[in-house]
Order: structure tokens, then sequence, then C-alpha cells
């Protein structure tokens, strides 16, 4: 496995995928039971990968279990609890015939009437629930530190092994919506989590990559609101095209710190693309602040305790 410093530079997402490099690989995805996750656990399953997935759907999670037979393990898991994300891991490396970890998609997510947005005919105002930050941000930090800890186990020398981190987060990362303060910064922490581990692939090796979905008609969107989206005469990508792009990123090693958008086939032919906006123009005042950081990032550079 080649450490590569991260470059700029888009992904061209129409040439055809070469799914052989997955074969026998271990892949971890949350959120699989339904919907995305899903739609991911099949398309693994299908190049020959060792799927572990989680979910609190145990009913679903069972079911596609015993479905896709003996390469699969489901484990039902909260993502807002570190436990039984632990035992998920755990399972993984006990799931997989090389007892390691190579892959891992963040694809746990909820969405829904904000709290924190929501101001309230009352004298004083109530302590908002941050169920939805929990899990769309603080859940996909826990599966970070824990596919960052099974993957530093993995020999970097070792071609038949990847270090292969995806979130599927929302193109809300990237564009303005009013009214939900919580997705939209979960979103926009994904991002910044992606944007913040590419920077050191080069040191050991775990590359980080995001989608991005539009629309997708799944269970995170009522029927009330997708009826009501229609109604706006909204296009709805496909759920089976985030997997397919997460099976794009993780054939290919050399992707690393970029976001997929997932939108409908009228905008791109498979269904997702490049969006080539984490980067700055060179020469441009952020591009040369970020270069500064980059060379004094004083958390690489000082010791723990002395920071």
């Amino acid at each position: 496995m080649s450490l590569q410093a991260y470059k700029p530079g888009t992904i061209d997402c129409t040439t055809e995928v070469d799914l052989s490099s997955i074969r026998g690989k271990s892949v971890v995805i949350t959120g699989g039971a339904k919907g995305m996750g899903e739609d991911g656990v099949r398309a693994f399953v299908s190049a020959g990968a060792y799927v572990t997935f989680g979910d609190t759907d145990a009913e679903n999670g069972e079911k596609l279990e015993k479905e896709l037979g003996s390469n699969v393990k489901f484990v039902t898991c909260d993502v807002t609890s570190w436990e039984d994300q632990l035992a998920m891991f755990r399972s993984a490396i006990a799931n997989s015939p090389r007892k390691c970890v190579d892959i891992v998609v963040a694809n746990a997510g909820i969405s829904g009437p904000d709290p924190a947005f929501t101001i309230e005919d009352s004298e004083e105002p109530t302590k908002p629930e941050l169920k939805i930050l929990a899990i769309d941000l603080i859940g996909v930090i826990y599966t970070l530190k824990l596919a960052r800890h099974y993957f530093s186990k993995n020999p970097l020398n070792d071609e038949s092994h990847d270090r292969c981190f995806i979130v599927n987060a929302s193109l809300v990362g990237f564009l303005d919506v009013p009214g939900i303060l919580q997705y939209m910064a979960s979103k926009w922490g994904c991002r910044a989590l992606m944007r913040c581990v590419r920077r050191t692939t080069v040191i050991d090796g775990i590359r980080m990559n995001l989608t991005g979905p539009w629309y997708v008609g799944t269970t995170i969107l009522s029927p009330t609101v997708q009826e009501y989206c229609k109604s706006k005469n909204i296009v709805f990508a496909e759920s089976r095209d985030a997997a397919a792009a997460w099976l794009k990123i993780a054939s290919d090693p050399s992707i690393n710190g970029r976001s997929f958008a997932i939108v409908p086939r009228d905008m791109a032919p498979k269904g997702y693309f490049d969006i080539g906006k984490d980067d700055y123009s060179e020469g441009e005042t952020l591009d040369q602040l970020q270069d500064v950081l980059l060379r004094t990032s004083h958390r690489l550079q000082v010791k723990v305790e002395d920071q």
C-alpha cells in the first residue's frame, strides 16, 4: 500500500469500475439494514467481500443476513453507543478470513424536525434533544475512531489490504437549507472530518472520501415529505447509485479526499460525480493560508503533552 500525500484533482466517474480488488476484503457498513446501506451491503457482497453491517432495525438486518449467506454478518448496533460499535467491529474481525477490516462505510443517519431550531411559545426555552447530531456526527466520529484503530493493524506493505473510510453524508454539506440546524451541522461536520483525515494519508495510509446524496427515496424521508418533494417536481437520486459510488471509491486506492454527489441520472450518467469543491485555486488567499497550516500544524509537530 503506497503512502501518497493528498493531491487535488477531480475523479472521472464515467469509466468502468474494476471490482476484482474488492474480492476477499472485509467491509463494515453502519445503517446497513435498509435504504442506501442495504444497497451497499448487497453491492459489496456481490463483489466478493465479507460484509459486517450494523443497524437498529434487527428484523430487516437479520432477514438480509439470512438472504445473503455466510459472507454476511448482521450486528444490532446503535451508532451513538461506543460499545455497540466496538462489538460490530469485533464481529467484523471474526467474520473476516484474514481477521481484519479493510473498508468502512459510515452510512447511518437520520433526519426530521429539529428542536434546536424551533422557537417555543413559552416563557423559558427547553433544552433541545440533539439526537440528529448524536447519530449523524458523533456516531460517525465513533465509527472513524474505530476504523482508524483497526486499519492500523493492516500491514502497509500488503497490497491485498486497504485502509478505506467512506462517509455517506449529504449534499446539504455543500448547500444552504433553512430549518435543519443539526442535520446541516452534521453533514458539514462530516465534510470537515474528510478534509482532516485526507491530509494524513501520507503518514498512515488511511484514505477517506465522502458521498453526498441528493434527495433519495429512503426511510430517512417520511412518505409525506417524499410526496411533498415530488409535488415540487424534485427528481430523486437512486439509492443503488450511492452503493455504486462506494464501490468506485473502494476499488481504486488512488481516490482520496474527494466528495462525490449522488444525483439523478440526468445529471450524471452513472448517478454520481466528483463535486470538486474541496480545494482552493492556486495562489488565492485561502490556498496560501491552507499551505501555512499544512506546514505548521502543531497537532502533528508538537508532542501531545506539550499542546
